[in-house]
């Protein structure tokens, strides 16, 4: 077993190490970080502490990174070879799942931590700048590394139990909420039982009572009141066993306590159940997929749709249709978005006994939209040319008497009608603000007139190329990669050289500049980038043609 799972670690960390994209992110990574340091460092001189600033960017960074492009690259382990319909030939070598399964993740969670490894050298200037000791460094630093190898085995698990990639990194999300956010959900749940064993008011105890008998009613109020006070214990409990609050606070402690951490614990502890429960599921999970195939009707059933006229426009009701999924997940987008947001901001207001203010409906609506636009949006114009890609019909796609560009415009346009539905939350929460504090022309005319408006609105439309094109060279994640480059690590550079360059102008110069001449430099080089992007596009989709 030793040598099979040396042997596919060997293969995959060779086949890594031909892909320029991972050379591409090590070095890219690496420029983030000296940018980040240069600027903290042309502002050295105006706060004091920076160095503990730019270490709490870099891990937070990192995290984020792990957490991401993390998930999407632990999460494809076993899913990559389900889809290539190769997992029957490693069955057929004899590995064990053991084996495959190490052989398997291995890789990648040593790519990451080469990764990580990389970013700390780095860290050690922090020391220099102040406010950090190496204590609250390396703590930090181990922190990364087990909540990696956690990450790593939960993403393994979910790619054992699911077919596909969006199922695989979907389950990977998921799980990562609930876990790194486990605090709060036992807070929710104690207020809940806290409410509920009070019965509201007295009416509801009154008639429970007439219906229930007072032995049942000091039950259950003795039930609720243990489950309040089990959830607080366990939410404090949980406090100290996720990264998520807990980084920064590495740091920051300057006691004279250890390096390890009980979060450090946990994660291997998870790490270690997660990785038996992919041992424990991979037979059964894997037998049912390599006897139906990839493509069988039981993988199909699902999605089967009923035949319809579409005319000249079968294109875009393609994409309408099997993409965006129809009637259905339209209504649900604007109609059961914004009832399920204000249905949980009720159900809180509830459990604190306390009324709802318009104002926090109103923003929570909004950033709720924004939320749901976002990843709406990122899943479907994902789907385009991924999934043609993924079950190899794009050749057909290409074959049509039309143009790359009316192709292109088509299948785009089948989606724009359930983008739109994302934003319902959104237009609610802006109604209901607008209602509230009513109509100011003026700020609105204000806005329209800011560059900055239309410069925001640029960033939408580069990060859709620029993720159309990702999903035709990369097999998983194109646009999620996007909306990270475009709206994470684009402005931080652009601020981190902000920084550096502005360092002895004068603030109102520089504040002139910011206003006015860098959302005009930015547009610019936005319609350019779209314009390559679109360029690119184009001469994939004919590559990929002249292949098929």
């Amino acid at each position: 077993m030793k040598q099979q799972a040396s042997a596919f670690l060997i293969r995959s960390l060779r086949q890594e190490s031909r892909f320029v994209s991972h050379h591409l992110m090590r070095a890219g990574l690496a420029a983030l970080v000296l940018l980040l340091f240069f600027g903290r460092l042309a502002t050295f001189s105006m706060r004091a502490g920076v160095g503990a600033t730019f270490a709490s960017d870099v891990m937070t960074s990192c995290y984020w990174f792990v957490t991401l492009l993390g998930g999407i690259y632990f999460s494809t382990a076993i899913v990559e070879e389900k889809e290539e319909q190769t997992l029957p030939l490693l069955k057929m070598t004899g590995a064990s799942p053991v084996a495959i399964l190490l052989g398997k993740s291995g890789p990648r969670l040593v790519s990451v931590l080469l990764l990580l490894l990389l970013v700390t050298p780095f860290l050690l200037l922090a020391i220099t700048l102040g406010g950090v000791l190496p204590r609250g460094l390396l703590s930090a630093t181990l922190g990364i590394l087990t909540y990696s190898v956690m990450f790593c085995q939960l993403g393994l698990l979910a790619s054992v139990v699911s077919r596909d990639f969006p199922r695989a990194f979907s389950k990977t999300i998921v799980a990562w909420l609930m876990l790194e956010f486990l605090p709060f959900w036992s807070w929710i749940g104690s207020v809940s039982a806290l409410y509920l064993s009070d019965f509201g008011n007295a009416a509801a105890a009154e008639s429970y009572l007439r219906t229930a008998g007072s032995g049942t009613y000091e039950w259950s109020q003795y039930t609720l009141a243990w489950l309040h006070g089990n959830l607080q214990w366990f939410g404090g409990w949980t406090d100290d066993l996720v990264l998520c609050g807990n980084l920064n606070m590495y740091m920051a402690e300057f006691g004279n306590t250890g390096v390890w951490e009980p979060q450090m614990t946990a994660h291997l502890i998870l790490a270690v159940v997660f990785f038996g429960l992919s041992w424990l599921l991979f037979e059964p999970c894997t037998a049912r997929v390599v006897a139906e195939g990839h493509d069988s009707p039981g993988r199909l059933s699902r999605r089967v749709r009923q035949p319809r006229r579409a005319g000249n426009k079968a294109l875009a009701w393609k994409s309408w249709r099997h993409s965006a999924g129809g009637w259905l997940w339209f209504f649900i987008r604007l109609i059961g978005a914004p009832v399920f947001v204000c249905c949980i901001v009720l159900g809180v207001a509830l459990a604190v006994d306390e009324s709802v203010s318009p104002w926090v409906l109103a923003g929570t609506l909004i950033i709720s939209g924004v939320v749901i636009f976002v990843g709406s949006g990122a899943i479907l114009l994902d789907r385009v040319f991924n999934t043609e890609v993924r079950d190899k019909t794009l050749g057909s796609l290409l074959m049509l008497p039309v143009s790359r560009n009316s192709l292109c415009g088509r299948l785009i346009l089948g989606l724009l009608p359930s983008i739109a539905a994302s934003t319902s939350c959104s237009v609610c929460g802006l109604i209901l603000l607008g209602a509230l504090e009513g109509l100011d022309v003026e700020a609105v005319g204000d806005v329209l007139k800011s560059a900055w408006f239309y410069q925001v609105i640029l960033m939408g439309v580069t990060t859709v190329w620029f993720g159309l094109y990702l999903s035709l060279r990369l097999r998983y994640g194109g646009m999620l990669l996007a909306i990270i480059c475009v709206w994470m690590i684009a402005p931080t550079v652009i601020g981190s050289f902000l920084a550096i360059s502005s360092f002895g102008f004068r603030r109102q110069a520089v504040q002139s500049f910011t206003t006015a001449g860098l959302p005009i430099i930015l547009m610019i080089a936005e319609i350019v980038f779209c314009w390559w992007m679109h360029k690119l596009t184009i001469q994939r989709l004919d590559s990929v043609a002249e292949q098929e």
